[in-house]
């Protein structure tokens, strides 16, 4: 386990990669490499995934496998800010992160250095808080949990069963998308402090070291924690942009889709050329985020499918 480092170092080089991949890019054509003509339901691609959702394209490969049999698809899982340094170097065809631009990335956009890219919402997943089966609380406020992760003081005293500032740990370090919504979604664009953050190297290896450290709290995914039993999510309370004061609830996909938990995250497909059914790319993305099969894999998955209609029967008060 290591200390977190910050991001902004891994863009230095980036305008000159994507300089140099512009002087020495060619016309496209829509041929592939033996000859023959790419479609969107025929060729080769490779999609680069963010490895914290890598599981969910499980369904969607089969599916579409079954329904595309003229396209061979390559999933390559990575870290979320390696495939995004290759997507904005225009080096890779299609991949899917469960991020939105980081603040550095948008910064370089919005001042005209990069270029957006297409992009299409797969689905919503949620940022999820998680503790051992013995940590002393059940539930917490999202607002202490922003103080803790920008080192602010005073937290603790909200919760005197904890014996110190609780060490909050991630997978994939700074480059990770886990980081990159810490970030975006929990502080507002701002980095987190170095100091409250570890990092390991996988989803597993957080669960690992939160059941052995109680005082630990682990941050994943409702994708990758909601059949986990050995773990306990935090619930949280939070105040709504309007001002409404939302109490805690159950760490579930229900009140995702409800709108009622506070650290959504937009899982996208991005491409690097404009939607063509002439691109095999641009018709997996198609296919994720329109099949019927696909998004409803998505829902049993225990997250919110960004292209269906889903209607919720609660029980009455």
């Amino acid at each position: 386990m290591t200390l977190m480092s910050t991001p902004e170092g891994r863009l230095t080089h980036l305008l000159a990669i994507v300089l140099a991949a512009l002087l020495t890019s060619s016309c496209g054509t829509d041929d592939t490499p033996d000859g023959r003509t790419e479609t969107a339901v025929s060729g080769s691609v490779t999609v680069l995934v963010d490895q914290e959702i890598s599981p969910l394209m499980d369904s969607i490969l089969i599916y579409h496998g079954r329904e595309n049999p003229k396209v061979n698809v390559t999933v390559r899982p990575g870290l979320a800010g390696d495939i995004m340094h290759s997507m904005i170097s225009r080096t890779e065809r299609i991949a899917i992160v469960a991020r939105d631009y980081t603040a550095l990335e948008d910064s370089l956009i919005r001042a005209g250095e990069l270029d957006t890219l297409p992009r299409a919402l797969v689905a919503r997943d949620a940022l999820v808080f998680f503790v051992a089966k013995s940590f002393p609380y059940d539930t917490m406020n999202a607002e202490h949990i922003r103080s803790w992760l920008s080192a602010r003081p005073g937290v603790r005293s909200a919760y005197p069963k904890l014996s110190k500032d609780p060490v909050f740990v991630v997978s994939g370090g700074s480059a990770g998308s886990l980081y990159g919504n810490i970030s975006n979604v929990v502080l507002g664009g701002k980095a987190p402090a170095a100091a409250r953050l570890a990092s390991v190297a996988t989803h597993a290896d957080v669960v690992s070291q939160v059941r052995a450290n109680p005082e630990f709290i682990g941050v994943g995914y409702l994708s990758q924690l909601q059949k986990d039993t050995s773990v306990k999510p935090l619930r949280l309370s939070y105040t709504d942009p309007d001002g409404t004061h939302q109490w805690p609830k159950p760490v579930h996909s229900a009140y995702l889709m409800m709108g009622k938990y506070p650290f959504p995250v937009p899982i996208f497909a991005y491409v690097t050329s404009k939607p063509s059914q002439h691109d095999v790319a641009f018709g997996f993305m198609q296919f994720a985020t329109r099949s019927n099969k696909a998004q409803y894999s998505l829902f049993n998955a225990g997250i919110e499918p960004a292209h269906a209609k889903i209607t919720l029967y609660l029980p009455e008060d």
